[in-house]
C-alpha cells in the first residue's frame, strides 16, 4: 500500500488483536453452553481473525518493501464472511437456548447453505470477469451487523444498558470507517484516525463482550453444566 509507513502497517494488528480477544470471549461463553455450538463459534472466529491477520500482513509486507502478495491483500473477505456467518448463527442458536428452546437439530446446515449460496455468486461473478467480492462482502457486513445487533439486544434485555450501547457504538464505528477505508487519497494522517479509531471500537467490543458474558455465564452456565450436549 503506497504510502503506509511500518509503524502505521504495526499499528493494525491492534486492531486484529483485540478483536480476536473479544470474539474469544463470545466463544468461550457458547462453548459452556453447547458445545457444537462453540465449536462452530470457534471457527467463526478462527476465519475471521486469521482474515484479519492477513490483511495486516500484507500491509506490513507492502510498507516494508516487500511484494504484493495476492493471497494476503486477497484474502480478507473470502475469511471473514464465513466466519462471521458462523458466528452470528452460533449466537442466534443460543438466544433459543436462553429461551429454552433447543438448538436446532442440524446447527449447522443454515450457515453451510448461505456460504455455499455467497461461494457460487463469487465463482459466478469472477468467471464473467465482475465485482467477485461484492457477495461476500455483504455477507461479512450482515454476519457483522447481525452479531453486535443481536448482542446489544441481548445486553438490554438484561438491563445491561452500558454494555448493550457499546456494541453499537462498535457497530457504528466500524460501518462509518469502512466506508472511509473506501476513499480514495486519504492521507496518512487519515488513515491513522482510522486505524486508531478502529482498535478503539474493538478494545470496547472486548469490554462489551467481557461484561455481558460474565452475566450469561453465572445465569446459564452452571445449570447447563451437567448437561450432555
Amino acid at each position: 500500500m503506497e504510502g503506509v509507513t511500518v509503524p502505521l502497517a504495526l499499528q493494525d494488528y491492534m486492531t486484529v488483536i483485540f478483536s480476536a480477544l473479544g470474539l474469544a470471549i463470545l466463544t468461550r461463553m457458547v462453548y459452556q453452553l453447547n458445545r457444537e455450538l462453540g465449536r462452530m463459534a470457534l471457527a467463526g472466529t478462527v476465519l475471521i481473525v486469521l482474515g484479519g491477520f492477513l490483511k495486516a500482513s500484507g500491509k506490513l509486507v507492502s510498507a516494508a518493501g516487500g511484494p504484493d502478495l495476492a493471497l494476503l491483500h486477497q484474502g480478507l473477505f473470502p475469511l471473514i464472511a464465513p466466519g462471521f456467518a458462523l458466528m452470528a448463527w452460533s449466537l442466534y442458536q443460543i438466544r433459543r437456548v436462553f429461551r429454552d428452546q433447543p438448538p436446532l437439530q442440524r446447527p449447522w446446515l443454515v450457515p453451510a447453505v448461505i456460504i455455499a449460496v455467497s461461494g457460487i455468486g463469487v465463482t459466478a461473478l469472477a468467471l464473467a470477469g465482475g465485482p467477485w467480492k461484492v457477495p461476500l462482502i455483504l455477507l461479512a457486513t450482515v454476519g457483522n451487523v447481525s452479531m453486535l445487533i443481536m448482542l446489544a439486544l441481548a445486553a438490554w434485555g438484561r438491563n445491561m444498558w452500558f454494555t448493550g450501547s457499546l456494541f453499537i457504538v462498535t457497530l457504528v464505528v466500524v460501518l462509518v470507517m469502512s466506508q472511509l477505508a473506501n476513499t480514495k487519497d486519504v492521507s496518512i494522517g487519515m488513515i491513522w484516525f482510522e486505524q486508531i479509531t478502529q482498535t478503539v471500537a474493538q478494545m470496547l467490543f472486548v469490554l462489551a463482550a467481557w461484561n455481558y458474558t460474565q452475566k450469561v455465564e453465572a445465569a446459564y452456565a452452571r445449570p447447563l453444566a451437567a448437561q450432555t450436549v
